[in-house]
């Protein structure tokens, strides 16, 4: 995965995936996990693991996405996504709910409240604080700012 824009103030990451079947308007696409993804000393500030992870499904992330191209199973594309909407979605899954846990506890503790209540009131704080990240997976707002750019340039496979 890189991050590269075509224009100063349009930043993606990019991602070269396989094609596994394709239909009428769809293109089903593969990527194998890196191995080095795991054992990566830069990987909690990597973008190209992190999206690898929203696709997650055993060793190989599939991933289906709308397309007027005429591909084949076998043929290599580059998907993009912008990094603003890349994220907003992180934002949601990984900021928002640890943010409403801390900001209840820390509300329970200055009431004076015991242990157990407040551990009890972070409940529906962090199911609340997930609406956003649900609603906008439902609205296709997380995975529909993924597109296909086009093949991918003659790489090994």
């Amino acid at each position: 995965m890189t991050v590269a824009g075509s224009a100063p103030s349009r930043r993606q990451l990019r991602q070269t995936l396989k094609v596994v079947s394709a239909g009428d308007g769809y293109a089903e696409l593969e990527a194998a996990r890196a191995e080095a993804c795991g054992a990566c000393a830069g990987r909690a500030g990597c973008g190209a693991g992190a999206l690898a992870e929203m696709a997650a499904k055993g060793d190989c992330r599939t991933l289906r996405l709308p397309t007027e191209m005429g591909l084949a199973p076998g043929d290599r594309v580059v998907v993009a996504m912008e990094s603003g909407a890349f994220l907003s979605a992180a934002m949601r899954a990984y900021l928002l709910p640890p943010a409403a846990l801390a900001l209840t506890a820390a509300i329970s503790a200055a009431a004076g409240l015991p242990d157990l209540i407040a551990a009890l009131l972070c409940l529906p704080a962090l199911a609340l604080a997930l609406l956003p990240l649900r609603q906008a997976e439902r609205r296709g707002r997380l995975g529909g700012s993924l597109r296909i750019e086009g093949r991918a340039p003659d790489a090994p496979q």
